[in-house]
Protein backbone atom coordinates (compact mmCIF):
# COMPACT_ATOMS: atom_id res chain seq x y z
CA UNK A 1 0.00 0.00 0.00
CA UNK A 2 1.76 3.11 -1.10
CA UNK A 3 2.30 5.64 2.30
CA UNK A 4 3.40 8.78 -0.16
CA UNK A 5 4.30 9.84 -3.91
CA UNK A 6 5.31 13.02 -5.58
CA UNK A 7 6.29 14.28 -9.37
CA UNK A 8 9.37 15.69 -8.61
CA UNK A 9 11.14 19.20 -9.31
CA UNK A 10 13.30 17.33 -11.64
CA UNK A 11 10.21 15.44 -13.47
CA UNK A 12 8.35 18.34 -13.80
CA UNK A 13 11.40 20.28 -15.44
CA UNK A 14 11.98 17.14 -18.04
CA UNK A 15 8.47 17.43 -19.10
CA UNK A 16 8.34 21.10 -19.59
CA UNK A 17 11.69 20.30 -21.48
CA UNK A 18 10.25 18.19 -23.56
CA UNK A 19 7.25 20.06 -24.26
CA UNK A 20 8.32 23.04 -25.38
CA UNK A 21 11.89 22.90 -26.76
CA UNK A 22 12.10 21.71 -29.99
CA UNK A 23 15.22 19.82 -29.54
CA UNK A 24 14.93 18.70 -25.96
CA UNK A 25 17.72 18.15 -23.58
CA UNK A 26 16.57 15.51 -21.36
CA UNK A 27 15.54 11.79 -22.71
CA UNK A 28 11.55 10.47 -21.56
CA UNK A 29 11.89 8.46 -18.35
CA UNK A 30 11.86 4.53 -19.65
CA UNK A 31 13.58 3.06 -16.28
CA UNK A 32 12.74 2.08 -12.56
CA UNK A 33 14.87 1.86 -9.34
CA UNK A 34 13.82 0.38 -5.96
CA UNK A 35 15.15 1.52 -2.96
CA UNK A 36 14.77 0.33 0.90
CA UNK A 37 13.97 4.22 2.15
CA UNK A 38 11.11 5.28 4.34
CA UNK A 39 11.08 9.24 4.45
CA UNK A 40 8.31 10.71 2.83
CA UNK A 41 8.60 11.72 -0.47
CA UNK A 42 8.87 15.48 -1.24
CA UNK A 43 9.51 17.42 -4.90
CA UNK A 44 12.72 18.35 -3.93
CA UNK A 45 14.17 14.69 -3.99
CA UNK A 46 16.89 14.30 -6.44
CA UNK A 47 16.48 10.41 -5.64
CA UNK A 48 15.08 7.56 -3.72
CA UNK A 49 15.96 7.92 0.08
CA UNK A 50 18.43 5.05 0.16
CA UNK A 51 18.88 2.75 -3.17
CA UNK A 52 19.42 -0.90 -3.68
CA UNK A 53 20.83 -3.14 -6.77
CA UNK A 54 18.08 -4.73 -8.40
CA UNK A 55 21.08 -6.81 -10.26
CA UNK A 56 23.07 -9.58 -8.96
CA UNK A 57 26.51 -7.11 -9.36
CA UNK A 58 29.59 -9.01 -8.11
CA UNK A 59 29.98 -11.22 -5.06
CA UNK A 60 33.15 -10.80 -3.59
CA UNK A 61 32.68 -13.50 -0.33
CA UNK A 62 29.09 -15.34 -0.16
CA UNK A 63 29.30 -15.74 3.23
CA UNK A 64 30.52 -19.40 3.16
CA UNK A 65 34.23 -18.61 3.89
CA UNK A 66 35.46 -18.91 7.73
CA UNK A 67 36.77 -15.39 9.04
CA UNK A 68 40.35 -15.27 11.21
CA UNK A 69 39.88 -13.56 14.18
CA UNK A 70 42.21 -11.12 16.19
CA UNK A 71 42.01 -9.17 19.63
CA UNK A 72 38.76 -9.73 20.88
CA UNK A 73 37.04 -12.31 18.38
CA UNK A 74 37.31 -15.78 17.65
CA UNK A 75 37.03 -17.50 13.79
CA UNK A 76 33.92 -17.47 12.88
CA UNK A 77 31.27 -20.38 12.34
CA UNK A 78 28.63 -21.50 9.74
CA UNK A 79 25.28 -20.33 10.40
CA UNK A 80 23.07 -22.07 7.88
CA UNK A 81 19.72 -21.20 9.68
CA UNK A 82 19.98 -17.36 9.70
CA UNK A 83 21.03 -15.84 6.34
CA UNK A 84 20.64 -13.55 3.60
CA UNK A 85 20.25 -14.48 0.24
CA UNK A 86 20.70 -12.00 -2.61
CA UNK A 87 22.95 -11.66 -5.98
CA UNK A 88 22.50 -14.98 -7.59
CA UNK A 89 23.77 -16.45 -4.23
CA UNK A 90 22.14 -20.26 -3.27
CA UNK A 91 24.57 -21.40 -0.55
CA UNK A 92 22.44 -20.07 2.67
CA UNK A 93 25.22 -19.99 4.95
CA UNK A 94 26.15 -17.00 6.78
CA UNK A 95 29.52 -16.55 9.52
CA UNK A 96 28.47 -16.13 13.37
CA UNK A 97 30.90 -13.28 14.70
CA UNK A 98 31.96 -15.40 17.73
CA UNK A 99 33.39 -13.15 20.56
CA UNK A 100 35.27 -13.56 23.75
CA UNK A 101 36.06 -11.47 26.63
CA UNK A 102 39.30 -10.39 25.91
CA UNK A 103 39.36 -6.93 24.07
CA UNK A 104 36.51 -4.11 23.42
CA UNK A 105 38.05 -4.10 20.01
CA UNK A 106 37.03 -7.61 18.20
CA UNK A 107 38.25 -8.39 14.53
CA UNK A 108 37.32 -11.00 12.04
CA UNK A 109 38.88 -11.18 8.35
CA UNK A 110 39.36 -12.61 5.06
CA UNK A 111 42.92 -12.10 4.22
CA UNK A 112 42.98 -12.46 0.97
CA UNK A 113 39.36 -12.05 -0.88
CA UNK A 114 41.14 -13.71 -4.70
CA UNK A 115 41.33 -16.98 -2.98
CA UNK A 116 37.96 -16.92 -0.93
CA UNK A 117 35.75 -15.13 -3.68
CA UNK A 118 36.92 -11.93 -6.05
CA UNK A 119 38.58 -8.96 -4.95
CA UNK A 120 37.14 -5.53 -4.59
CA UNK A 121 36.83 -2.93 -7.56
CA UNK A 122 37.62 0.35 -5.58
CA UNK A 123 35.81 2.13 -8.25
CA UNK A 124 32.11 0.63 -7.47
CA UNK A 125 29.87 0.49 -4.61
CA UNK A 126 30.42 -2.43 -1.96
CA UNK A 127 27.84 -3.75 0.61
CA UNK A 128 27.06 -6.20 3.46
CA UNK A 129 24.57 -7.81 5.63
CA UNK A 130 25.06 -7.78 9.30
CA UNK A 131 22.74 -9.23 11.51
CA UNK A 132 21.84 -8.01 15.15
CA UNK A 133 19.85 -10.49 17.25
CA UNK A 134 18.29 -8.50 19.72
CA UNK A 135 18.22 -5.26 21.92
CA UNK A 136 20.97 -7.14 24.53
CA UNK A 137 23.40 -7.12 21.80
CA UNK A 138 22.83 -4.01 20.35
CA UNK A 139 24.00 -2.96 23.97
CA UNK A 140 27.13 -3.61 24.08
CA UNK A 141 28.12 -2.16 20.97
CA UNK A 142 29.92 1.15 21.55
CA UNK A 143 27.83 3.69 22.71
CA UNK A 144 29.61 6.76 21.24
CA UNK A 145 31.92 6.87 18.49
CA UNK A 146 32.67 4.38 15.75
CA UNK A 147 31.02 0.82 16.56
CA UNK A 148 31.47 -0.89 13.39
CA UNK A 149 34.38 -0.69 10.89
CA UNK A 150 34.57 -2.55 7.76
CA UNK A 151 37.69 -2.07 6.31
CA UNK A 152 38.87 -2.90 2.60
CA UNK A 153 42.37 -3.00 1.04
CA UNK A 154 45.16 -4.08 0.50
CA UNK A 155 47.22 -5.31 4.21
CA UNK A 156 45.08 -5.66 7.18
CA UNK A 157 45.31 -2.81 9.63
CA UNK A 158 47.19 -0.34 7.06
CA UNK A 159 46.14 0.63 3.49
CA UNK A 160 42.90 0.23 3.14
CA UNK A 161 39.36 2.21 3.34
CA UNK A 162 36.80 2.19 5.66
CA UNK A 163 32.77 2.08 6.15
CA UNK A 164 31.75 3.20 9.49
CA UNK A 165 28.60 3.24 11.47
CA UNK A 166 28.00 4.21 14.97
CA UNK A 167 25.45 2.17 16.91
CA UNK A 168 22.61 4.58 16.81
CA UNK A 169 23.15 3.95 12.97
CA UNK A 170 22.63 0.23 13.51
CA UNK A 171 19.37 -1.57 14.63
CA UNK A 172 18.08 -5.09 15.89
CA UNK A 173 17.66 -7.66 12.81
CA UNK A 174 19.24 -7.52 9.19
CA UNK A 175 21.29 -4.05 8.80
CA UNK A 176 22.50 -3.29 4.90
CA UNK A 177 25.92 -1.65 5.26
CA UNK A 178 26.76 0.07 2.08
CA UNK A 179 29.42 2.62 1.12
CA UNK A 180 27.01 4.97 -0.47
CA UNK A 181 23.70 5.56 1.93
CA UNK A 182 21.76 7.86 -1.04
CA UNK A 183 22.74 7.46 -3.96
CA UNK A 184 24.78 4.56 -3.92
CA UNK A 185 26.63 5.38 -7.85
CA UNK A 186 28.55 8.30 -5.75
CA UNK A 187 31.13 5.92 -4.34
CA UNK A 188 31.99 7.35 -0.42
CA UNK A 189 35.14 5.93 1.21
CA UNK A 190 37.00 7.28 3.95
CA UNK A 191 40.95 6.45 3.09
CA UNK A 192 42.61 5.19 -0.11
CA UNK A 193 44.31 2.03 -1.19
CA UNK A 194 47.58 1.64 -3.06
CA UNK A 195 47.49 -2.14 -5.01
CA UNK A 196 44.86 -4.51 -4.82
CA UNK A 197 41.90 -4.31 -2.37
CA UNK A 198 41.86 -7.67 -2.04
CA UNK A 199 41.69 -8.06 2.18
CA UNK A 200 38.25 -7.63 4.25
CA UNK A 201 38.05 -6.99 7.54
CA UNK A 202 35.08 -6.81 10.47
CA UNK A 203 35.82 -4.25 13.14
CA UNK A 204 33.30 -3.94 15.72
CA UNK A 205 34.11 -2.19 19.08
CA UNK A 206 32.04 -2.74 22.03
CA UNK A 207 31.90 -0.87 25.25
CA UNK A 208 33.27 -3.20 27.56
CA UNK A 209 36.22 -5.28 27.62
CA UNK A 210 34.22 -7.90 29.10
CA UNK A 211 31.87 -7.91 26.18
CA UNK A 212 30.74 -11.54 25.35
CA UNK A 213 27.50 -11.70 22.79
CA UNK A 214 25.87 -15.42 22.60
CA UNK A 215 27.78 -16.99 19.27
CA UNK A 216 24.86 -16.49 16.93
CA UNK A 217 23.70 -13.14 18.28
CA UNK A 218 25.77 -11.05 15.74
CA UNK A 219 25.97 -12.35 12.02
CA UNK A 220 28.18 -11.03 8.39
CA UNK A 221 27.09 -12.35 5.43
CA UNK A 222 27.13 -11.27 1.73
CA UNK A 223 29.64 -8.80 0.72
CA UNK A 224 28.95 -7.49 -2.93
CA UNK A 225 29.68 -5.05 -5.29
CA UNK A 226 27.57 -3.96 -8.41
CA UNK A 227 28.00 -1.03 -10.85
CA UNK A 228 25.28 1.84 -11.71
CA UNK A 229 23.56 -0.33 -15.01
CA UNK A 230 22.68 -2.87 -12.08
CA UNK A 231 20.71 -0.25 -9.55
CA UNK A 232 17.87 -0.52 -13.19
CA UNK A 233 15.47 -2.21 -14.96
CA UNK A 234 13.25 -0.73 -17.96
CA UNK A 235 9.41 -0.55 -17.93
CA UNK A 236 6.88 -3.72 -18.67
CA UNK A 237 6.63 -3.79 -22.56
CA UNK A 238 3.35 -1.33 -23.33
CA UNK A 239 4.28 0.89 -20.49
CA UNK A 240 3.41 3.87 -20.32
CA UNK A 241 -0.12 3.94 -20.89
CA UNK A 242 -1.75 7.01 -21.78
CA UNK A 243 -4.84 8.03 -20.82
CA UNK A 244 -5.62 11.68 -22.36
CA UNK A 245 -9.26 12.38 -21.02
CA UNK A 246 -8.42 12.36 -17.64
CA UNK A 247 -4.83 13.40 -17.82
CA UNK A 248 -3.17 9.80 -16.40
CA UNK A 249 0.01 8.22 -17.41
CA UNK A 250 0.18 4.45 -16.18
CA UNK A 251 3.65 2.81 -15.31
CA UNK A 252 4.33 -1.25 -15.00
CA UNK A 253 7.69 -2.32 -13.08
CA UNK A 254 8.01 -5.80 -12.83
CA UNK A 255 10.99 -8.14 -10.62
CA UNK A 256 11.57 -11.37 -11.39
CA UNK A 257 12.18 -14.01 -8.39
CA UNK A 258 15.90 -13.27 -9.74
CA UNK A 259 16.15 -9.63 -8.74
CA UNK A 260 16.49 -7.68 -5.44
CA UNK A 261 16.08 -10.66 -3.14
CA UNK A 262 16.80 -9.84 0.14
CA UNK A 263 15.57 -6.52 0.74
CA UNK A 264 12.77 -5.08 2.40
CA UNK A 265 11.61 -3.09 -0.42
CA UNK A 266 9.75 0.28 0.34
CA UNK A 267 10.19 2.72 -2.93
CA UNK A 268 10.83 3.47 -6.47
CA UNK A 269 10.99 5.77 -8.50
CA UNK A 270 11.18 6.50 -12.63
CA UNK A 271 13.89 7.80 -14.33
CA UNK A 272 15.14 8.76 -17.38
CA UNK A 273 18.13 7.38 -19.05
CA UNK A 274 20.98 10.64 -19.33
CA UNK A 275 24.86 10.61 -18.24
CA UNK A 276 22.99 11.25 -15.24
CA UNK A 277 19.83 10.03 -14.67
CA UNK A 278 17.06 12.11 -13.13
CA UNK A 279 14.52 10.85 -11.39
CA UNK A 280 10.67 11.56 -12.46
CA UNK A 281 8.73 10.83 -9.34
CA UNK A 282 8.98 8.88 -5.96
CA UNK A 283 6.61 6.80 -4.48
CA UNK A 284 7.11 4.81 -1.13
CA UNK A 285 4.93 2.08 0.33
CA UNK A 286 4.51 -1.01 2.64
CA UNK A 287 7.51 -2.76 3.33
CA UNK A 288 7.49 -6.06 0.60
CA UNK A 289 10.22 -8.63 1.99
CA UNK A 290 11.81 -9.47 -1.79
CA UNK A 291 12.64 -13.41 -1.77
CA UNK A 292 13.80 -15.88 -4.78
CA UNK A 293 9.82 -17.35 -4.19
CA UNK A 294 8.62 -13.24 -5.03
CA UNK A 295 7.81 -12.07 -8.42
CA UNK A 296 6.69 -8.45 -7.66
CA UNK A 297 4.72 -6.39 -10.14
CA UNK A 298 4.00 -2.02 -9.04
CA UNK A 299 1.85 0.26 -10.60
CA UNK A 300 2.68 3.64 -10.73
CA UNK A 301 -0.30 6.27 -12.17
CA UNK A 302 0.89 9.95 -12.22
CA UNK A 303 -2.13 12.33 -12.57
CA UNK A 304 -1.98 15.90 -13.57
CA UNK A 305 -4.87 17.72 -12.44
Amino acid sequence: MATGGVITKTGKNVMLNRTYKSSPDYTIPSTFRMGIGTTTPVAADTGLGIHIPIGDGTVNDDGSNTLTSSDGGENSTSNTTTYKEGAGVTDGTAQNLKTDNSSATKRWYIADLASAGTKITGTKPVSLWLYIKDAAALAMFKSSGTALEIRLGSTLATNYFKITRTASQLAVGWNWITTGTTNVEDLTETGTVAGDIDTFEIVITTNNVTDDWDDTDVIYDLLRQWAVADLSDTFVTGYPVFDETNKKVTMRYYLNSLQANGFPITETGSFNTDGTPLIIDHDVFTSISKTSTDEIAIVVVNTMV
